[in-house]
């Protein structure tokens, strides 16, 4: 089972409100602000992707699924980059919730930071902030590129 946990502000009273979602398998278990509420499974013929049998989380699905598909989409950010970038990008990692990119030791890193700001708004898929930090292999010039900022 995985868990994790992320804040979000929910549709219905505009409140901040932080979930924690244990998984089990494709069943998401959902506490909301500490209560246990129920559990969604994803549903691809549902309005908002995943579906509940459980009333008390029927005002949140759409936000939590929001959330969710919010998160995904940041999580393929990475891979989306490195798609376009190809050789220029030669690995990533989270580290909490910035994105560190690493760049080819041959590639000019203020050059190749200003691609990125340029495109990064048809790339990405989500509205939360990010940092990301893009740093050449094997140097300690860091670039910071801020998004949804």
């Amino acid at each position: 089972m995985t868990t994790y946990d992320f804040t979000y502000k929910s549709i219905p009273d505009g409140e901040l409100k932080t979930v924690t979602i244990d998984q089990d398998d494709e069943v998401l278990n959902i506490t909301l602000d500490g209560v246990y509420l129920g559990s969604i499974v994803p549903d691809k013929s549902s309005e908002f992707g995943y579906n509940t049998e459980d009333e008390a989380l029927q005002p949140e699905l759409e936000s939590i699924a929001m959330a969710l598909l919010e998160g995904e989409a940041m999580n393929n950010l990475p891979v989306a980059l490195k798609e376009m970038y190809g050789e220029n990008l030669i690995g990533w990692a989270w580290d909490e919730k910035d994105l560190k990119l690493i760049a080819h030791p041959d590639t000019d890193l203020v050059e190749f930071s200003g691609v990125i700001r340029d495109q990064i708004d048809e790339i990405v898929l989500f509205e939360q902030p990010l940092l990301i930090y893009l740093s050449k292999e094997g140097s300690g010039e860091v670039m910071v590129i801020q998004v949804n900022s």
